[in-house]
């Protein structure tokens, strides 16, 4: 038997999918603990969050955040840069710097974003922040989606986890190999992908997490850490295969700020990606056949 259960997290809404003989409440519990102790790790919302210790000048000794800015860096370099965990300041004068939902107004300037390697020290598992300010929001949902899983898979075979589009799965639905699932095109009902999923996706769009800033104009979450300003690109929306969510979820945020240039990058790194642009032309890479 299938059976789901939905909870709210990392300002998401997160979906889990377990096939097993009667209802898993222990597993259930287990992946909201995981995601409720991700968030008060790294929430730059949350005062005594290790991120925000971190931001204030504190050095910190911890292996999570340890891993996490290892992990960051890895995408700065794997990415060309245009992952950087150093946009916080962008998103801060861009207007985000409360939670989602109270999101209003911010002047968006244009300031290019420090290199990460400079600005982060990482000693095992002691971290000290150099000059700048960090954000790991963009990785860590994808790495909690993966840990999730991979915890769960030990003891249920068949497992889907869905973090507000990064995607995660282990063995099947039991109708064929892998889990069905669909993408629909932006701003329509319009499926542009559907097949089976192993491993891992993630989707990324500049049309949802948008406002207008107080001189008028229109900012969203994804920062060109080239510019300090919202990505500007002919992509409104990515979708990356992967076998790992958080590479996915890196990737499509990527080649939704790098556009065209990026997506080489991304089939140098053997993944899947299906970029929609403005006026609805679909570019693919990679395989979608299952």
């Amino acid at each position: 038997m299938e059976f789901h259960e939905n909870f709210r997290a990392m300002d998401t809404d997160v979906d889990v999918f377990i096939e097993a003989e009667s209802m898993p409440f222990g597993a259930f519990a287990e992946a909201r603990l995981l995601f409720d102790q991700q968030e008060d790790r790294f929430s730059r919302f949350r005062p005594q969050s290790l991120l925000s210790r971190l931001n204030n000048g504190e050095t910190i000794v911890d292996g999570w955040l340890a891993e996490a800015v290892s992990l960051a860096l890895e995408a700065f370099g794997a990415t060309g840069g245009l992952f950087n965990p150093m946009i916080l300041p962008a998103l801060r004068a861009s207007g985000y710097d409360r939670t989602f939902r109270e999101v209003a107004g911010g002047r968006p300037e244009a300031a290019p974003s420090p290199d990460p390697r400079a600005c982060l020290r990482l000693e095992a598992t002691r971290v000290q922040l150099l000059e700048g300010q960090v954000d790991l929001g963009g990785i860590v949902k994808g790495w909690t989606a993966d840990l999730a899983v991979e915890h769960l898979c030990g003891r249920y075979p068949n497992v889907f986890l869905n973090a507000g589009g990064d995607i995660r799965c282990a063995g099947d639905d039991g109708a064929g190999r892998g889990w069905a699932m669909d993408i629909l095109a932006p701003g329509e009902r319009v499926t542009a992908w559907r097949g089976r999923l192993s491993g891992a996706i993630a989707t990324s769009t500049t049309l949802k997490r948008r406002w207008q800033t107080t001189e008028g104009g229109t900012a969203h979450h994804l920062i060109d850490p080239r510019s300090g300003l919202p990505a500007d690109s002919r992509f409104v929306q990515v979708t990356v295969r992967a076998e790992h969510c958080r590479v996915a979820e890196i990737w499509a945020k990527a080649v939704l700020i790098g556009g065209e240039d990026a997506l080489a990058g991304a089939a140098a790194a053997n993944l899947a990606v299906l970029a929609i642009a403005n006026d609805g032309a679909q570019t693919r890479i990679g395989d979608w056949q299952a």
